[in-house]
């Protein structure tokens, strides 16, 4: 059975949508590459998506793979099949939590992911590599909330913050911000397990 990456949201029609599209296109252009690309299964869903809205208009010229994306709502089903589990925010993880407790060791905010996969991190699977990142929560002193936020900045920062609402400009540099860690998690990936798998 193939390994699974899942990246959730609230509504699934932009942040984890683009995290995905951004996700599968890194793999797809390093292997152009010749540099290997594993078989894994990625998916996005929303934890509160209605069903079948496609993406977002930015996240669309972001990521052009995007474009036939349609919302689905999360199931415990789709968690139980995924080996790591990427939420946009504390919020969202945490409602993954409530959906299934067991999943906790395997479902990361994307910046959280990022600050504990920064030092190397030895596993050949998924499932592995986010036992390795689980064991080193607590730690690592992670980012404190700024107490002066600019506008569409999240409340933490291991937030991927919701950008829909926030009007064009936060809206567009928000998700770029997303799409570069997005990127960066899909080179570690690749560079920890690819050449294993």
């Amino acid at each position: 059975m193939a390994e699974s990456v899942l990246f959730v949201c609230a509504q699934n029609v932009c942040r984890s949508a683009l995290m995905s599209a951004v996700f599968e296109e890194s793999f797809r252009a390093e292997g152009e590459l010749g540099l290997g690309t594993p078989r894994w299964r990625v998916e996005s869903v929303g934890t509160q998506a209605p069903e079948g809205r496609r993406a977002c208009r930015i996240v669309v010229e972001l990521a052009p793979e995007a474009a036939g994306h349609h919302s689905a709502r999360l199931e415990a089903e789709d968690v139980d099949a995924a080996d790591l589990v990427i939420a946009a925010s504390l919020d969202e993880r945490a409602l993954i939590a409530g959906v299934r407790p067991s999943a906790r060791s395997r479902t990361f905010t994307l910046r959280e992911a990022l600050l504990l996969g920064e030092e190397p991190v030895t596993a050949s699977t998924l499932a592995e590599y986010a036992a390795v990142l689980d064991s080193r929560r607590g730690t690592l002193d992670l980012p404190m909330p700024s107490r002066r936020r600019w506008r569409g900045e999240a409340a933490s920062p291991l937030d991927v913050v919701d950008v829909h609402q926030l009007g064009g400009r936060a809206h567009r540099r928000g998700l770029e911000r997303a799409a570069a860690d997005t990127r960066l998690l899909a080179s570690r990936l690749r560079r920890e397990l690819a050449s294993r798998s």
